[in-house]
């Protein structure tokens, strides 16, 4: 059913605001929506998010991964504030957020991203971290300050400029199992040339005696595939536009993003304390696992509510980009999460260079508030790193070269 103004006179087409008169359309392109309740918004205030393309399913399910949706900009400010629209739109699409629609993105200014309110605060000065090549020991982790430390570690991962990014999205009632994975993606971006490294193996489960591997090479957009048929890596006859165009998955960890400098580094974090109640470090411990020790450290980047009354969670990550004047158009932004979810962060980190390895990210709900209920979130995200010193350079031999993903602790990881 349509979803119909307060005063009943307006109806949202999934474009614009109509009058009841017109001749009434489903709603978000035949979608179902997750909310009834109608939008506290108003005629004459332009279209929230740009219309979805549609896109050809990566994942299992027939959902499409890379919905297309932008920000929006209010042309005036409605008396009466509510997260409905929001959620409806967010809510209705499948798992990655893309922030581009036709080359065009609508990044600007919005009422729901003014902060908090009150500023969170930095550590105190003489706050205790560990530096690179400093003793990491149980007793020095137990006396560092966790905020400090926390982002000492995303100041050093911003700061790195290439990262080489293996990331999957499951299915988190099967995640225990590592039963099914549908795509793995290994991805490299160097930030000052705007090349890329771009290699995908897509299975069924982790033990797949007949995955799909393929590789972008030199700009071609014709990927090399693995025929399992002839044993051998052959140019594939198709396009394919995560060859053509850097694609989003593996952009970022969906956190932060390398290759910015120091400056850009502490702009970034400086945003985020000012969202009180959004970053939550735990205090880092040490792991040791499969023969190898870790830093653990568990930070809860949770929901809050911003200047317009409204829940966000993983888009203020986002628009700490916004801060420095990086329009993600250019700058490419991975994000599985839902614009309102918080995300549960499990950081592995090197001892040695304090840099994460590996990371378990999970969703954390979008809480009630408008006298709507809390929408439960279950998205998983599982990403493995690397720091090579240049782009890699796709090497072909005898065999697929199947992606795998790994977790210190296994696939039990709450």
């Amino acid at each position: 059913m349509p979803t119909y103004s307060d005063d009943g006179q307006w109806w949202w087409d999934g474009r614009a605001w109509q009058p009841v008169t017109q001749q009434q359309q489903q709603p978000y392109g035949g979608q179902q929506q997750q909310y009834a309740a109608p939008p506290q918004q108003y005629p004459g205030q332009q279209q929230p998010y740009p219309p979805q393309q549609p896109q050809q399913p990566q994942y299992g399910g027939g959902q499409p991964p890379y919905p297309q949706q932008g920000f929006y900009q209010p042309q005036q400010q409605p008396p009466k504030k509510s997260r409905t629209l929001p959620l409806i739109v967010a809510g209705a699409v499948a798992l990655v957020l893309v922030l581009s629609v036709g080359g065009v993105v609508l990044w600007k200014k919005t009422s729901s991203d003014g902060g908090g309110g009150t500023s969170a605060g930095a550590p105190p000065k003489d706050a205790k971290i560990i530096e690179p090549g400093q003793p990491v020991t149980e007793q020095a982790l137990s006396e560092v300050n966790p905020q400090a430390f926390h982002e000492s570690v995303m100041k050093r991962q911003m700061a790195t400029p290439i990262a080489r990014l293996k990331t999957t999205v499951l299915d988190p009632q099967k995640f225990a199992t590592g039963q099914p994975i549908w795509s793995i993606t290994d991805m490299a971006v160097d930030r000052q040339s705007n090349k890329y490294y771009y290699a995908q193996s897509i299975l069924q489960g982790r033990v797949d005696k007949d995955p799909t591997n393929q590789v972008c090479t030199d700009g071609d957009p014709k990927p090399m595939l693995w025929s399992d048929y002839s044993k051998r890596w052959e140019r594939s006859r198709f396009d394919d536009m995560a060859c053509q165009k850097m694609p989003y998955q593996g952009g970022s960890d969906s956190i932060v993003s390398t290759g910015l400098n120091a400056e850009q580094a502490d702009k970034v974090i400086a945003y985020f304390r000012t969202n009180k109640g959004f970053v939550n470090p735990a205090q880092p411990t040490l792991l040791t696992a499969g023969g190898k020790t870790y830093v653990k450290q568990v930070v809860d980047f949770k929901p809050i509510t911003l200047s317009d009354n409204n829940y966000w969670g993983s888009a203020i990550l986002m628009w700490g980009l916004r801060e420095i004047g990086i329009d993600p158009s250019e700058w490419k932004w991975s994000n599985p999460f839902n614009l309102t979810e918080g995300i549960h962060m499990v950081y592995y980190l090197d001892t040695k260079t304090l840099l994460p390895v590996a990371a378990f990210q999970s969703g954390i709900d979008t809480p009630a508030q408008n006298g709507e209920p809390a929408v439960k979130r279950d998205t998983i995200q599982v990403v493995n790193y690397t720091y090579p010193t240049a782009l890699p350079v796709p090497k072909f031999g005898n065999s697929p070269n199947t992606l795998t993903i790994t977790l210190p602790e296994g696939w039990k990881v709450p």
